[in-house]
This record gives C-alpha cells, sequence and structure tokens, in this order.
C-alpha cells in the first residue's frame, strides 16, 4: 500500500457499509494525479452508486475486476493521512466498518446519493396511443409521460401500493418503461460570492452617476463583496457589468465561510490573578507546549477553583506557537457562554463545531479547520473527528461526563480519542473536572495520566454548605409546604427572594408527570414501542416517550373501563415549575430542560436572564449542572437525588456523586457564599454523604472497593453485545445461538479462558424504538483479548446464523449496559 497515486491507477476506498473491508476501483485517467487520501468519491457498488472515501492506493492489482470510480467529488481532501489513521485506531478499537466511522466523523449531508427513478420509453408512449394496459398499469404510465424521470418512492405514492414492485417489474420486462439511477441533489455544497477589486489604472472612459459613486466606494474599500454593494447601492449588477467592460474594477469569486449569526456578548470573562497552583500548572504546561509532545493531564479542581483562567493560558500560549485549539464540552448549550468568554479574551479566528448547528454550517466550518483558518474550536464531542493540521491542545471540559460517550452507530467516547488524538498530534490534553471518572483518577494512580489539583475556590471563597433533608420524616410532617418541597428548602427560597438572590432547583426529569394512569381500573398509558410509561407534557397537552418520541393526545376517558378519572402521578420540571409559581407567584420563573431550549437561541436567552438576573428561581434537569458561571446563585436545591441513586445499573453511585456535586457547585460564586439543600430518602447513602462534605478522595476509595469485588472497569474491561429485532422469539434463539457459539469457542482456546461471558439475558430495557433486546457481556483484564474474542464470534455468527433477521451491536466500554 502506498500513500500516493501510482501509475497503475489503483485507489483503496472504504463505502459506508456494514462492511469490514475496503474496495479497490480504478481512477479516472484525467483525475489521477489529483487524488489523495481523504477525498470523496462516487463509486459503483452492485447496482447502486456510493460516496467513497480514498483510503490507500494499493500497489498490487486484485485477482477479481475492477470497476472505475464515476466521479470524483472534492477538489481539496477532508481529512489527511493522519486523521485517517485516527479514523482506522477508532474503527478497530470500537468493532466498527472504516466505512461507516469516516461517514460518522465527517460533517452530515455532504455524502451524495442517488435512487432508483423510472421513465417512460417511446414504446411505452406508444403503447399508451394504441393498446392499454390495466388501468393500474395505466397510472404508472400516464405518470411518466409528464415527462421527467419519477423516483420509484414517488411513483408508489401516486399510483398506490398495491402489488407495485411486481407492476414495475412486469412494465419493465415489456420494454414499456426503463429504470435510472437519479442523484438526489446534496443539501451541502460550497458556496461563492462575488468580490470586487479596484483596478489601478484610471478607466478610460469617465464614469457619471451610480457606477462613479460604486466605483469610488470600491476604490475607498479595497475589495467589496457583491452582497455588501447590493446593501449599499440597491440592485447594481448592470453598473457592475459596465464598470468590468470598461476595465475600471475586476471581479473574483470567492468562498463564503456560513457560520450562526452573530450575537451581542454577555459573558465576558476578565483577566483573573493566578493562584500558586494555577501558576504551578501553567509551568507544568508550558515545557510540554514548546516541547510539542504528548501531555495527558488531569486538571481536578473543585467547582469555582479557576479551572476555566487554566484553560484560557493554555490557548493563549498554543495561539502564540501558531497552533490550533480544541475545547469539547458535554453539552451544547455551553457553547454560547463559552463562545462570549473565550473571544472577550483571545483574539483569535473562531468556530463552534456541533451537530445544533446547520449542515451548510458544519460543513463550511470543518472546510475552515482543515485548511487552519480557524484556530479555536468550541464542540461537542463530533469535534473530535474535526480534521487539524497543527492541533497544540486539547481541552475536554467535564471530563467525566456521560454525555461523550456515543449511544448510536459507532459507539466512541470521546474523552478517550482526545487523547488518542493528542497522541497523533503531538500536543497537550487537558481533563478536567471537579469529579473525575473513576478510571480518569485511577490512570493517575497508574501513572498514565499527570495531575494538576486546585483545591481550594479562587480569592478563597467558600465551598457551599450543604445540607441533607430527610424527606421520610418530611413526609410524616403535616407542615409540609407542598408535596415536594420541603419545609427548609422552601423558607431557604423565601430568603432568597427575600434578599434579590437567585435559586437553582435541579430535578432530573422533564416533563409534567412521569405515569399517566386511570383510578379506576390502574390502567397506565404506555408507549407501544418501548413499553415503558408515557410522559405526561401538560402544557403540549400530550403524553410522549421520551425513547422513541411516539406521542398521544391527553385522553379525557381510559380506553379499558371508560373513565373519566385520569391521574398524573410523580414529578417533571413541568409540574416543578408550576408548584414554585404557585408558591412563590411574585417570583421570576424559568425552566431550562430540552423542551424550552429546542428553539435555537433559546438556551442563550435563558442563561442571559440569569446573568443580567432578570430571573429568580431557575429550574431545570441536568442540563444546568454543566459548568455554568453563574455569580448571583447562591442557592441550590436538589428536588430527588435517588432518581439516580436507584437506576439499576453499576455506576449509578459514581454518577449520583457527581451530580450532587457538580450542581452543588453552581451556589456560591459570586460575592455571597452559596447554600446547597439535598433532599432524599437515603440520607446515608456513601455517594451522599461524601458530596456533603465535597470529599471526592472517600468517595473513590469506597466506590472503587466495590467495584474491585464485583469486576467492574477500571479494574475490568467491558464489552456488551446487544441483540436487536422486531420478532422477540427470534432475538431470543439468535442470542441463545450466539451465546452457545461464544461457549464454545471460549472452551477451544486456553487465552480465552482469561474472559467472563455474563448472558445471553434480556436486556433491562426490554423494548426500546418497536425492536425487543437481549445482551451478552464480555469481561476480562484485556480489551485487546476482549475485542480478538468478541471478533472472531462475530465473523463464525454472520458466516452460520443468517436468515433471523437480527441485528447486533457492539459497545466497548459502554457507560451503560440497559
Amino acid at each position: 500500500m502506498v500513500d500516493r497515486p501510482n501509475k497503475n491507477r489503483l485507489v483503496e476506498v472504504a463505502v459506508p457499509l456494514p462492511l469490514f473491508q475496503t474496495f479497490t476501483y480504478l481512477s479516472p485517467s484525467d483525475y489521477t494525479a489529483q487524488l489523495c487520501i481523504g477525498t470523496r468519491v462516487l463509486v459503483p457498488f452492485g447496482k447502486r452508486r456510493l460516496t467513497g472515501y480514498i483510503v490507500g492506493f494499493p500497489a498490487t492489482k486484485p485477482s477479481q475486476e475492477i470497476k472505475e470510480i464515476c466521479d470524483v467529488l472534492d477538489t481539496e481532501p477532508l481529512f489527511a493521512e493522519e486523521d485517517l489513521r485516527f479514523y482506522q485506531w477508532a474503527a478497530t478499537y470500537y468493532c466498527y466498518p472504516l466505512g461507516q466511522t469516516i461517514k460518522a466523523a465527517l460533517p452530515q449531508g455532504i455524502h451524495t446519493e442517488y435512487q432508483s427513478a423510472a421513465i417512460i420509453t417511446p414504446a411505452g408512449k406508444q403503447h399508451l396511443l394504441n393498446d392499454p394496459s390495466t388501468s393500474q398499469d395505466l397510472s404508472i404510465l400516464q405518470e411518466l409521460e409528464k415527462g421527467k424521470p419519477c423516483s420509484l418512492q414517488t411513483l408508489k405514492k401516486k399510483c398506490g401500493p398495491q402489488g407495485f414492485t411486481y407492476r414495475i417489474d412486469r412494465l419493465k420486462a415489456m420494454g414499456l418503461i426503463e429504470l435510472v439511477l437519479r442523484k438526489q441533489s446534496s443539501s451541502v455544497r460550497v458556496r461563492t460570492e462575488k468580490w470586487f477589486s479596484p483596478v489601478n489604472l484610471h478607466p478610460t472612459k469617465p464614469l457619471k452617476g451610480k457606477q462613479d459613486e460604486i466605483y469610488t466606494y470600491i476604490s475607498e474599500h479595497g475589495q467589496v463583496s457583491l452582497a455588501c454593494l447590493k446593501q449599499q447601492f440597491g440592485n447594481c449588477t448592470s453598473q457592475l457589468k459596465s464598470l468590468e467592460k470598461k476595465g475600471a474594477v475586476t471581479a473574483l469569486e470567492r468562498e463564503v465561510f456560513r457560520r450562526p449569526p452573530g450575537k451581542e456578548k454577555v459573558f465576558i470573562e476578565p483577566l483573573h490573578e493566578l493562584t500558586p497552583d494555577q501558576t504551578q500548572i501553567l509551568r507544568q504546561l508550558a515545557c510540554a507546549i514548546d516541547q510539542k509532545k504528548f501531555y495527558p493531564l488531569l486538571l481536578h479542581g473543585v467547582t469555582g477553583s479557576g479551572k476555566t483562567e487554566v484553560y484560557l493560558q493554555v490557548m493563549e500560549k498554543v495561539l502564540q506557537k501558531g497552533r490550533q485549539c480544541l475545547y469539547l464540552v458535554p453539552e451544547i448549550a455551553l457553547t454560547a457562554q463559552l463562545w462570549d468568554r473565550i473571544s472577550s479574551r483571545l483574539n483569535a479566528p473562531l468556530a463552534m463545531l456541533h451537530s445544533s448547528l446547520t449542515p451548510v454550517e458544519r460543513f463550511d466550518a470543518w472546510r475552515m479547520i482543515r485548511r487552519g483558518n480557524i484556530k479555536i474550536v468550541i464542540g461537542a464531542r463530533s469535534a473530535i473527528f474535526a480534521s487539524f493540521p497543527d492541533l497544540g491542545t486539547i481541552i475536554v471540559d467535564e471530563e467525566h461526563d456521560p454525555s461523550y460517550k456515543q449511544d448510536e452507530h459507532l459507539r466512541y467516547n470521546a474523552r478517550d480519542l482526545a487523547l488518542l488524538k493528542a497522541t497523533f498530534s503531538r500536543c497537550i490534553a487537558i481533563l478536567g473536572t471537579a469529579t473525575p471518572a473513576l478510571e480518569s483518577y485511577y490512570n493517575v494512580q497508574k501513572k498514565k495520566y499527570f495531575t494538576g489539583v486546585l483545591s481550594k475556590r479562587v480569592d478563597n471563597k467558600a465551598m457551599p454548605r450543604i445540607t441533607i433533608i430527610d424527606m421520610k420524616s418530611e413526609g410524616r410532617s403535616r407542615r409540609a409546604q407542598s408535596g415536594i418541597i420541603s419545609r427548609q428548602l422552601h423558607k431557604a427560597i423565601a430568603q432568597r427572594l427575600i434578599c434579590g438572590e437567585q435559586s437553582l432547583l435541579f430535578l432530573n426529569r422533564r416533563g409534567f408527570a412521569t405515569t399517566f394512569l386511570c383510578q379506576e381500573c390502574g390502567h397506565t398509558f404506555t408507549c407501544p414501542n418501548c413499553e415503558v410509561s408515557l410522559i405526561h407534557h401538560k402544557g403540549q397537552k400530550k403524553l410522549c416517550c421520551h425513547y422513541c418520541d411516539f406521542t398521544l393526545p391527553v385522553a379525557d376517558e381510559c380506553p379499558q373501563c371508560s373513565s373519566f378519572l385520569l391521574a398524573s402521578l410523580g414529578w417533571g420540571t413541568e409540574r416543578l415549575e408550576r408548584e414554585i409559581k404557585n408558591l412563590f407567584p411574585q417570583a421570576r420563573t424559568a425552566r431550562m430542560d430540552r423542551d424550552t431550549t429546542a428553539r435555537r437561541g433559546a438556551s442563550r436567552a435563558i442563561l442571559k436572564d440569569m446573568y443580567y438576573g432578570d430571573t429568580d428561581i431557575l429550574i431545570g434537569t441536568q442540563m444546568i449542572v454543566k459548568g455554568y458561571h453563574l455569580p448571583q446563585v447562591t442557592l441550590v436545591g436538589v428536588i430527588c437525588a435517588d432518581q439516580s441513586l436507584n437506576f439499576p445499573d453499576y455506576r449509578a453511585s459514581e454518577r449520583t456523586f457527581q451530580l450532587l456535586t457538580q450542581v452543588a457547585g453552581r451556589a456560591g460564586r459570586g460575592e455571597t457564599s452559596g447554600e446547597v439543600f439535598i433532599q432524599t430518602y437515603n440520607p446515608d447513602h456513601y455517594s451522599i454523604t461524601t458530596a456533603q462534605r465535597h470529599d471526592y478522595t472517600t468517595f473513590f476509595k469506597t466506590e472503587m472497593k466495590f467495584r474491585k469485588e464485583l469486576g467492574y472497569p477500571p479494574y475490568k474491561k467491558i464489552i456488551n453485545i446487544r441483540f436487536e429485532g422486531t420478532s422477540k422469539k427470534k432475538v431470543e434463539d439468535y442470542a441463545r445461538k450466539f451465546g452457545t457459539l461464544c461457549t464454545v469457542l471460549h472452551e477451544r482456546s486456553a487465552r480465552s479462558k482469561k474472559i467472563e461471558i455474563l448472558g445471553p439475558s434480556r436486556a433491562p430495557w426490554e423494548k426500546i424504538k418497536g425492536r425487543y433486546r437481549y445482551h451478552l457481556l464480555l469481561k476480562g483484564d484485556n480489551m485487546q483479548l476482549l475485542r480478538s474474542f468478541a471478533s472472531t464470534v462475530l465473523q463464525q455468527a454472520s458466516a452460520g446464523m443468517r436468515g433471523f433477521g437480527v441485528r447486533i451491536i457492539v459497545d466497548v466500554d459502554p457507560l451503560f449496559t440497559m
């Protein structure tokens, strides 16, 4: 394999299909010189045409017939050879096909697709005149006679689905229609715009009127876009053409960098005086930056300790070296605040890269980053795949957050890939958090990561005082203010309102109520696709499934017994908001969850009101616990700490400790000290008591003892193999046969004895999105051995267990095994 085109014109292409091999094609003779790794090409694949990605240039010709590439789709590569190495590693580690890995990495909407379309032949037109067929066949021919090729999907809608495939095949066999591949228009393409420049020589003919005004304006500004000229002078196309003919101006097509509309900066970040701990950490990192070497650092700092200041100082140092910076955050909502804080301090080209951007905005940002025109990138987990020509640092803020783990398609962890990317780029990687993931802290103890500790808040501000409220005793009291707000929390909120301070209330469940049922017969409204209770969204007057988005209008009567006694049980943020407005009608209350932030810019507007003091009480889900700096918040109330604690997963205690510590950290970041109330029915649980004391070390030791006894990460590695299908029996049969195959292969190999096989068994969530689920866990000390065993089993299963209609999903290093 070579990395440049050769005389034999052979090109290795990865296609975005569930196939682990790549394919060899012949390059078009006209394009051979310009082909390189990272270029998209259009290739024939069976009866289809697919977008593929050039990944190499084979030196030897394969024995089978080789087809020629249909078209070259890029004038410049979308990724480099170093990026390809990164994608190949990710594909291998996560047991995912390379072509699909590259597709997942690249911006959405850039993949050229073809669909089958039908056209009427001359014989078909003659048939309509002379010998009409049956009425159904006639409708197809009459629709096609209108002229343009019609996609089979559209034709099926217009002419009816009954016997459609049979009728199409018959008309084709009779020679009355032809099937062709029609290119679907891509929503993403490079956009250009005309720019005009003055010619140094004076025009041969004198200019008058509007022409003279336009020419003078261009001369004063040097280079002006057509859009700017139209804004200044209205429709001036004819005048510009005349100026070009007279030799007064020249026109040049330039690419347009499409980006989200600019907003007024709200969250300004001043320059802070460094603490001794910050100074020591920056000195530690400066050497690695100067030497351009891989340097993984776990920045363990309590909330409000100035981790962001360390990030900004590091980025400034990297920018001085002319290199690029990547800043990853777990929530897209965090990017708005970060954009303001970073751009107010660092004067460098900045771009965002996340799924809330439009496809064209992501495409343009990707290309600008690839060219090195963008120096700072703020993004969510998918930004880790962006192509940087000279990356100097990767910052993973809130590195413990499970949002960094992708839970569909390519199931990668962006935190882990950030360390790999930093290795390839020879740059520093900073994992910042107040509550390190157990795996990260364990790697510090094993000397795999360096560490920097910020044990105090900046300006010696006190950590918030945390009070645990036992809701068992609260429930027995007749003086409770409401069903969910304790007396102590109610009193504390009232005091903050009197003092003009802000409160933040955390409940990790959106919607109005978790269950909607009949009080007569007990019928519960459940999702037919997922077998879970539908969540009542009172404002939308809907019952919604939070897994598959299935919705029902709120019923007036029970479908089982026709009773009108229907009730909502449980609490969500919508119901909590209504309760708070009833208890404190004078307060300015806002809610921040997925429902209220669906509109673009909504999260920024909510945070802006909080920052400027226009909101008194903010209610939200886990969106509000992650990294926001709201200096006027002095009270945090955790409405139900038991939600995450009772989750049936081995990480439940860790997740609870992290959530409680993070949300508590929003309090007291300004001049006034903070206070936190945690409502719980398990006040003595170690994850809650250690969070109360801000004691990560004790929590780590306690939790790691349980992990070691049970053989869970970080002591053991895990691969979760899940089986999904629409037939419960077929999924169960396939899972059991797969388990038997695992057992047979396990007994044959001495090396495999080190692997523990758990299952197969029903997944805790047995049915999601209309698909039944079984799973099987592989546990062991060596991930390479686990992946090798899994690969062998999957290969043999695909060869000998066909026809079940069951999808196999491999999740390496799963965060959830539900």
